[in-house]
């Protein structure tokens, strides 16, 4: 009995010590040892621990009160489940459920909290907007001295934004320079919108409040393109801002840097013909740098430098010819030359749409036939010219030659002869000295009577239709994509 009693004691110890150390709860550890005591005290005692039995240890004196043990088994049968093997698989099974929820609900809860997050975000904008209108709506005594006016006068934030709009809009009406125009009244549209979106009464004005959006969305592009316009015109580069400096300093830079930006560079080297005599030319020249030669047949009439036109073919006059036209004479280049070229028909279109640089071109044009004229004169003073008189001869023929074919062309453009094209015509002959005699013999290699020409038609010519085909043809010359698409980079850029 002694042995089994401090087997059993040193049992109890082991079930105390390993409870602790285990960090488990002591239902789960109490069951199985207490189901080997009961047996075990059964087969040593022979009696029952549902008797009340104790068991007194004679090596210690240590007491063992199997009965208050059974109770508190009991109580702990009763609390937990029988296996822990089937607590941890439902516990287990919970746990994945929960997962599960978690898995099928994730999209749901993130589309709320999106939700959430947007309605608070537009509390906020409404709270703020609210708090902005009460301040610019709210009414605020101007403190006029009492021997003015014996009243109280009041005024808001807003209505100063609105008296402030007239007020600027009036001062650009004074102003000369157009960018501080455009500027101001930028400024007095938008605070004519704060005026509009917070009115006094309440309430916002969206017909004023959409056509002053408008009002500085086209000042704000007439801004930019200035500002373009300038950076392409500083940023051109040094040897077309020397040009521009020496030879077209009247012209203005934007304008100039218009004219650059729409030509192509040609190089020719010494001795190439850039022009044949007899043949359409439909390219209006600059020379960049290097001399030319002007040959009328093969013998040399006057000479090109740089920054000169060639085959303007009555341009400086206001004759605005499309297309090609016939060439009087050919040009080649006596040294290493560069040109930059345009396509006639091009270049006249952005004369039409940029009245700036039609008149700059124009005038450049006119002080380039006065420069031609001093450059004919050295050379026939420089002795290069054998014979005189044959060169006389040459340069007239020249002239008819050129005026010929520019008035060809005009012909064949009625439209152009019936819209001032007469009077141009008419400024062109006195500039280059055509008399009446070479006008008629013109008109006769051209086919037409000077009555026909006076009219600005034909028999047989009916205008519509004629004006149509004119116009198809028109057309047809302008057909390229390329021409297209830089017609409307020049209309909305420049």
């Amino acid at each position: 009995m002694a042995s089994s009693s401090r087997r059993f004691s040193s049992a109890r110890i082991y079930l105390s010590n390993s409870q602790h150390t285990s960090g488990r709860p002591i239902r789960h550890t109490l069951n199985g040892h207490q189901q080997y005591y009961e047996s075990y005290w059964k087969q040593m005692t022979g009696s029952s621990i549902r008797q009340g039995r104790s068991l007194t240890t004679s090596a210690t004196t240590r007491t063992l009160s199997l009965k208050r043990c059974h109770h508190a088994n009991t109580r702990l049968r009763r609390r937990s489940p029988p296996v822990a093997t089937t607590t941890l698989t439902r516990i287990g099974a919970s746990a994945k459920a929960k997962r599960g929820k978690a898995t099928l609900s994730s999209p749901s809860s993130s589309q709320s909290f999106t939700q959430q997050t947007a309605t608070a975000t537009q509390q906020s904008e409404k709270q703020w907007i609210e708090r902005l209108t009460a301040y610019l709506q709210q009414q605020r005594t101007i403190p006029i001295p009492r021997w003015v006016t014996p009243g109280h006068q009041t005024i808001s934030i807003s209505e100063i934004f609105g008296h402030s709009s007239f007020v600027l809009v009036a001062i650009s009406y004074a102003v000369d320079d157009f960018l501080m125009l455009r500027c101001i009244a930028v400024v007095g549209s938008t605070a004519m919108l704060v005026f509009t979106y917070f009115h006094p009464h309440g309430r916002v004005l969206w017909l004023p409040f959409k056509w002053n959006a408008l009002f500085i969305a086209l000042n704000c592009y007439r801004i930019g393109k200035v500002f373009l316009d300038r950076h392409f015109a500083e940023n051109l580069g040094r040897e077309y801002i020397q040009l521009r400096d020496e030879h077209f300093h009247l012209m203005d830079p934007v304008d100039f840097a218009k004219i650059i930006r729409l030509g192509k560079v040609e190089t020719y080297q010494a001795g190439e013909e850039i022009v044949a005599q007899g043949e359409e030319n439909r390219f209006v020249r600059l020379v960049i740098d290097g001399e030319l030669e002007v040959l009328r047949d093969g013998k040399i009439t006057y000479m090109i430098e740089e920054a000169s036109f060639v085959s303007e073919s009555g341009l400086h006059a206001g004759i605005m010819l499309p297309g090609s036209v016939n060439s009087c004479c050919s040009v080649k280049a006596q040294t290493n030359s560069r040109v930059l070229a345009w396509d006639r028909t091009e270049l006249l279109h952005l004369m039409e749409l940029d009245s700036n640089v039609h008149r700059s071109l124009q005038n450049a044009m006119s002080w380039d036939i006065v420069r031609k004229l001093k450059t004919q004169r050295t050379l026939l003073s420089s002795g290069r010219i054998d014979d005189p008189e044959k060169w006389n001869e040459r340069r007239q023929e020249q002239s008819i030659h050129r005026y010929t074919a520019i008035l060809q062309n005009l012909l064949q453009h009625n439209r152009l002869l019936n819209a001032g094209g007469r009077d141009n015509l008419h400024n062109y002959r006195v500039i280059h000295h055509i008399d009446d005699e070479y006008h008629l013999l013109a008109l006769k290699e051209c086919g037409w009577t000077p009555e026909e020409f006076e009219m600005g038609k034909r028999p047989g010519w009916h205008g519509d239709d004629d004006d149509q085909h004119n116009k198809h043809e028109e057309l047809e010359e302008r057909k390229d994509w390329r021409w297209y698409l830089r017609a409307m980079y020049l209309r909305f850029i420049g």
